[in-house]
């Protein structure tokens, strides 16, 4: 079967993009990924050779070309150009990454031709963004998404409330893959390092560092001689002084650590004892997955989407119902390391039902329920 991938984005730096493909081509597909962007498309993924990759507005070597490629990226809209080019192709089936990759690939598309649309965060959010454009557009892309032929989330909680929101033909819950770590390369809670790690990008909206703050200021009191890590991009400048001030006011200015972006997070999950999640919403919650997977016990909020499927209250983590219990849960966790151990043995014999093979798998599956009806 042709399938299609539509990225623009950082096509060629998303590993997903890479392995889906891959996985696909796996299958006996021939797959098909596809962007339109002047400028470089990302780096550092390697797609199989299997694997076909066009970037319609890509930079060549020939400077008369890159200039007839500026001037058409700047004369016409991608979705003219993605036409052309999927009537020149002919794919049996168009797997959109984005909505923006959605209406580009679809906006003039006057086939039955299926489409299968990805939600990678938290659907209600992604339609309530959408709602937010302008009329004309917000009408285009919802009406769009409801044409396609499946919606793909990655929770099975997120399908009824999608089901709310859209009258979709169909829903599919397929998961993220999660990297599968062998017992021996995982954190080692035997030896106490009285570490708290929390790997995401520096946002006082979503990620909610600061809340992390005030429960690790409660907990510490009761349980010393910890400390709290925070990895991941730093985007707001005055997030990270708001949070640097914070720990100095409740006293932890000595404990909490602000770190940056680590390619070889799993060299941090290995340093750690617990991994605190305190995120308001999740499309997934990878960086939490990996966390499990690497044998660290969890928490989170009971409240938060998909943080509240991979954590399993009382088995492989707690869900806190609110900012009082997370601290009570975490000073609990800090003071017993065999319930840690207990736990992050639990959580990684969890993430095996995210490995690669398994995910791809059902990929295949919803593939081959649409290959019926072509």
């Amino acid at each position: 079967m042709k399938i299609m991938v539509v990225k623009d984005r950082n096509v060629l730096n998303t590993k997903f993009v890479a392995q889906f493909a891959n996985d696909l081509a796996g299958f006996g597909h021939d797959v098909h990924v596809v962007c339109d962007s002047y400028r470089k498309p990302g780096h550092g993924v390697t797609l199989d050779p299997a694997v076909r990759f066009t970037n319609l507005s890509g930079k060549t070597r020939n400077p008369v070309a890159n200039l007839h490629r500026w001037l058409r990226s700047e004369l016409f809209s991608a979705a003219r150009r993605y036409h052309l080019f999927i009537e020149q192709e002919h794919p049996d089936i168009i797997i959109c990454y984005f909505p923006k990759d959605l209406y580009n690939a679809t906006r003039f598309d006057r086939t039955n031709r299926p489409v299968i649309q990805m939600f990678h965060c938290y659907p209600p959010l992604m339609i309530e963004n959408l709602k937010k454009k302008s009329r004309r557009k917000s009408t285009t892309y919802l009406r769009l998404i409801e044409q396609a032929a499946v919606l793909q989330v990655l929770n099975p909680g997120f399908i009824e409330p999608l089901s709310k929101l859209i009258r979709a033909q169909r829903i599919a819950a397929i998961p993220n893959t999660v990297v599968q770590i062998p017992p021996e390369k995982r954190a080692d809670l035997s030896a106490e390092k009285k570490r708290i790690v929390y790997i995401a990008r520096l946002d006082k909206g979503g990620k909610r560092q600061h809340l992390l703050i005030d429960a690790f200021a409660q907990a510490v009191r009761k349980v010393p001689g910890w400390t709290l890590e925070f990895w991941g991009l730093e985007k707001s400048a005055q997030y990270k002084q708001e949070l640097i001030e914070q720990a100095k006011r409740l006293g932890v200015g000595e404990h909490v650590f602000i770190k940056g972006y680590n390619p070889n997070i799993e060299t941090v999950y290995r340093s750690a004892d617990i991994n605190a999640f305190p995120s308001r919403y999740e499309g997934f919650g990878l960086a939490l997955a990996d966390g499990m997977a690497m044998g660290l016990p969890s928490i989170g909020f009971q409240e938060t989407p998909s943080v509240n499927e991979l954590i399993k209250d009382g088995l492989n983590g707690f869900l806190a119902v609110d900012a009082d219990d997370f601290a009570r849960k975490l000073a609990i966790l800090m003071a017993d390391q065999p319930l840690r151990i207990r736990m992050g043995r639990q959580a990684a014999e969890e993430m095996k039902a995210f490995a690669p093979e398994i995910v791809a798998e059902q990929w295949e599956n919803l593939i081959s329920s649409i290959r019926t009806i072509l």
